[in-house]
């Protein structure tokens, strides 16, 4: 299977998750959950909440809504490189930080490694399902899946190109004196993999010029 290809479903494939709004919403609770699990560990954020923590550190805003800042900096950085915003992107933005803050009221604090470590685990694979189940919905991706979708329809396979915005996430993030630790290293290096391989089971396929990303703008 060529990576290199615009993503979308194989039709008549039966793993394909069905889309519509019910798939969104559930990838949205998975997503905020999948963060809250990956914060409470406190071995190291996940990249896109380095950016999130280094804009509390510069300008010492509330923490709600430098999360509401960051995935306006995606979309502005996608809608400029062609992608095409949908209602499922917006709603990524107005859902997400609700639901992380309910989510963190309710877990545990560990203090113990093993506890955190096994946090994380689950977090990265609640989180990697959830940005799995937002793309698939097809009612548009969340705000960091429109960049990398928009990457992808230009060329780029989707595992380089998620890892490639978690990177370069971490690294703003840090120069802005976001919160950095083991975690975040271990997070940005394998979710380009792990997601490739989410989408893969959930029943995406590439196919080179023959179907075009509804994140794509017309005429990419």
């Amino acid at each position: 299977m060529d990576e290199t290809a615009a993503s979308t479903r194989a039709p008549g494939d039966r793993r394909a998750v069905p889309p519509g709004m019910a798939t969104l919403f559930i990838g949205l609770v998975l997503l905020a959950t999948g963060i809250a699990l990956s914060i409470r560990a406190e071995i190291g954020v996940a990249p896109f909440d380095v950016v999130t923590t280094g804009i509390v550190s510069v300008t010492g805003i509330e923490i709600g809504i430098a999360a509401m800042l960051t995935p306006l900096a995606f979309i502005a950085l996608s809608l400029v490189l062609g992608g095409r915003m949908r209602v499922g992107t917006l709603l990524s933005v107005v859902l997400v930080g609700p639901v992380l803050g309910l989510v963190l009221r309710v877990l545990p604090v560990p203090e113990a490694m093993a506890p955190r470590v096994g946090l994380f685990a689950v977090g990265f694979v609640v989180l990697a399902a959830g940005i799995t189940a937002v793309v698939v919905a097809d009612v548009g991706p969340g705000p960091a899946e429109l960049l990398m979708m928009t990457l992808h329809e230009r060329g780029v396979a989707i595992s380089p190109a998620r890892t490639a915005i978690e990177v370069v996430s971490v690294a703003v993030g840090w120069a802005m004196g976001g919160q950095v630790g083991a975690g975040t290293v271990i997070f940005a290096l394998l979710i380009g993999p792990v997601l490739q391989r989410f989408l893969n089971l959930a029943g995406f396929s590439s196919r080179v010029a023959e179907v075009r990303s509804d994140c794509a703008s017309p005429g990419a």
